[in-house]
């Protein structure tokens, strides 16, 4: 209930201020957790189920598995699939996107209503932008939100639009802006006007949702014909996804570590009604450093590093790994940043789930450093 309120509350506020992630906590080694041809886009190879970002599977560029199952201390032990990459991976130096506001209108393409937000245009840039229609729109993101959460609706084509087409179009907004690396569909939720009817009546009934009342949720009246696509995206760099924000990330500096990727649109018969784009960056070179990734006897002497003069009162369990490209963000910048590959590792603490536990580390895939 915890997870799907945080969801649901990150979809109201949409404009995301990246300051955020300085709330994370530094904790030392000694411490323990507390344009685009619509009908030339495969969408259905594109289509990802909706699932915990820390159970990612990228597909082939990470076939080369073995399972690791072992003690490697005292109330220290990892049992978890590792799956190397096959192919060559590479650092990238890149900034975060600096969004031009008349190319955002020209890509929206439509009539000059709606709000505009760009952060960035200062010394601070987040790489951020948000655009809604009007007020409505973040009351339609709140709802399709938590309609996907519940499993509220079906996954259906729109009258008004089929899925794909859909998909393409705010594919093609996206890359009107010029933004870096490649994109990904996590997640699609279709709403007609029953739905919202429906949904909207779940949350009023919903106890952990009633300060929604005082925000005019209760007085939403939903046009006769309406129908809404909601897409969340996911920005990919040679195939593996980019940091997203798990739950988990913990600072291990006084300084930003990243600004997390993730992009939400919704898509309507009336238009584009809301699209939010976080921790943008811009593209970058092909090739520019590669990268040697270290494996199973790396990770293994990388937990330990972090672990190995710490007396564990609790059971320590890595269950689960993954990679992931993360937006290190360079010292006495705000703006610049390197896009380097990181194991991410997984623990469960006493038995408890990964969910529960919510313990993450992440190791720089080519030095072993612990990241967060």
């Amino acid at each position: 209930m915890k997870k799907n309120k945080k969801m649901i509350e990150t979809a109201m506020g949409m404009v995301v201020l990246m300051a955020l992630l300085g709330g994370c906590a530094t904790t030392s080694q000694s411490e323990e957790p507390s344009n685009i041809d619509y009908s030339s886009i495969d969408t259905a190879a594109q289509m990802v189920d909706a699932q915990d970002e820390t159970d990612i599977d990228v597909g082939d560029v990470q076939n080369t598995a073995v399972f690791i199952d072992e003690k490697l201390n005292e109330n220290l032990f990892i049992s978890a699939e590792l799956k190397m990459p096959e192919n060559n991976l590479y650092e990238y130096a890149t900034h975060l996107k600096s969004f031009d506001n008349d190319k955002v209108q020209e890509a929206i393409g439509q009539n000059a209503e709606g709000t505009i937000v760009i952060d960035g245009s200062d010394e601070f840039a987040g790489g951020s932008l948000t655009y809604q229609r009007n007020d409505m729109a973040s009351h339609l993101g709140t709802y399709c939100s938590y309609a996907g959460e519940r499993g509220l609706t079906d996954d259906r084509e729109l009258s008004f639009m089929t899925q794909a087409d859909a998909i393409a179009r705010m594919q093609r907004f996206i890359e009107m802006l010029g933004v870096g690396g490649e994109l990904e569909v996590l997640d699609v939720v279709a709403m007609d006007q029953a739905d919202f009817e429906t949904v909207k009546k779940a949350i009023m009934e919903d106890g952990d949702y009633q300060f929604l009342s005082a925000k005019g949720y209760g007085n939403d009246t939903f046009d006769e014909g309406m129908e809404v696509y909601q897409i969340i995206f996911r920005m990919n760099v040679n195939g593996i996804p980019v940091y997203r924000n798990e739950p988990g990330l913990r600072g291990t500096s006084e300084r930003f570590l990243a600004y997390p990727a993730s992009i939400t649109a919704l898509l309507s018969n009336n238009g584009i009604e809301m699209i939010t784009m976080m921790g943008m960056f811009e593209p970058y070179d092909e090739y520019q450093k590669e990268a040697v990734i270290i494996g199973e006897d790396g990770i293994k002497e990388a937990i330990l590093k972090k672990f190995g003069d710490v007396i564990l009162t609790s059971e320590f369990q890595a269950k689960n790994i993954w990679m992931e490209y993360f937006p290190l963000l360079r010292e006495g910048s705000f703006t610049e940043i390197d896009l380097i590959p990181v194991w991410c590792v997984d623990f469960e603490i006493d038995g408890a789930s990964i969910e529960d536990s919510r313990y993450t580390l992440r190791f720089n895939a080519v030095t072993g450093e612990e990241i967060s």
